[in-house]
């Protein structure tokens, strides 16, 4: 009897072991389990976290939108460069600067578009050197009669390092940077009036000729006994029209393409004066754009140095045909004998001593670096 309860007793204990080994198999399991589980939630959270840089990143490639004043008009040299101009701004900028382009004046006149682009509230302005003499004399020298020699000249002085040294004393002066110079209609000035040739300066006595209010312009205006009136670009066809003034001192191309020569039928050809322009970008676009040595900034540079070239040769094609234009229009085109020429330099040299010199509007020193470049 004893031993039958000893084997009943051996048997129980085995079937207890048993029992307590299973349930302690399944208590091992759990942590394990769980483990995995936070294990898989740990490289759920690892690959959300990684993903959040890269939404970051996007998010910061906002696109920048310049607002640009202009004067020119659709059809011309001038325009078509304008727009080849703003394709390559969003090429080099891979699309993060774009130009709104308001051309034909519809943001004022050259005085207008710079007072607002110095005050911050037009990313770009177009204004001819004359016109910018208002703000700054820095370029006054880019309009002196007899500065420079022909047209390959002014391209050459626009190109050099001399180029860089005065963008960067117009930026320090009223906080806004050229950063493209042409030479507006691709020639030098020539002298419109609605009365009579003009063969000399004598000729041009008393007639009532648009200035643009710059001190040199007026000076050489007075040399020539030309009465100096001013008047916005924009309002010129209309004076010329209803004879509040006489004529503009202004290039061919120029002067063509607005219909000018409709109301002024004598054109006279000179060499003196040729009239560039310059494209600002206000200071705080151009913080915009990472400052003048930023990615973009220099990207815009290099869309307007393109642009420029652009320009050139589009300008040269349509001033090799200008004059004849003109004369099938019926305009009378006078070009002066080289001793007519030489007349019309000789008067402009008295104004030498008033603007060139130690203290003057153009330094001695800025005068020579111009006269030596291209020599």
């Amino acid at each position: 009897m004893k031993k039958k309860i000893s084997v009943l007793l051996a048997a129980a204990m085995v079937l207890g072991l048993a029992g307590c080994a299973g349930s302690g198999q399944k208590a091992v399991q759990t942590p394990a389990a769980t483990e995995a589980k936070q294990e898989e939630t740990k490289k759920e959270e690892s690959a959300k976290a990684e993903e959040k840089p890269e939404e970051k990143k996007e998010e910061k490639k906002e696109t920048i939108v310049l607002k640009w004043g202009d004067a020119a008009v659709e059809g011309t040299a001038e325009y078509e460069a304008n727009e080849k101009f703003i394709e390559l701004v969003e090429q080099y900028t891979d699309g993060q600067v774009k130009i709104e382009y308001y051309p034909a004046g519809q943001l004022g006149a050259d005085g207008d578009v710079v007072q607002a682009c110095m005050a911050n509230t037009l990313e770009l302005a177009k204004c001819s050197t004359a016109n910018l003499s208002e703000f700054t004399h820095i370029l006054d020298f880019c309009d002196f009669p007899g500065m420079f020699r022909d047209t390959d000249h002014v391209y050459q002085v626009l190109g050099s390092d001399l180029r860089d040294e005065l963008a960067m004393q117009v930026y320090n002066e009223i906080g806004c940077y050229p950063v493209t110079f042409d030479v507006d209609g691709g020639a030098a000035r020539w002298l419109f009036n609605s009365k009579r040739d003009v063969k000399v300066p004598e000729d041009a006595y008393n007639l009532k000729i648009r200035t643009t209010g710059s001190d040199i312009e007026i000076a050489l205006y007075g040399e020539w006994g030309i009465g100096a009136t001013p008047m916005a670009w924009q309002e010129l066809y209309t004076g010329m029209e209803q004879g509040a003034v006489d004529g503009v001192y202004a290039g061919p191309v120029p002067a063509f393409t607005n219909n000018f020569t409709e109301v002024a039928g004598h054109a006279t050809v000179l060499t003196l004066s040729f009239g560039p322009s310059v494209r600002l970008m206000s200071g705080q676009a151009v913080e915009q754009l990472g400052g003048v040595d930023g990615e973009l900034f220099q990207a815009v540079m290099k869309a307007s140095r393109e642009s420029e070239q652009i320009k050139r040769e589009m300008n040269e094609k349509e001033v090799a045909e200008v004059a004849d234009k003109m004369r099938e229009q019926g305009v009378s085109v006078y070009e002066p004998t080289a001793e007519e020429s030489e007349k019309w330099l000789e008067s402009s040299r008295g104004i030498v001593p008033q603007f060139i010199g130690d203290g003057k509007t153009i330094s001695q020193d800025l005068y020579d670096k111009v006269q030596a470049i291209g020599q």
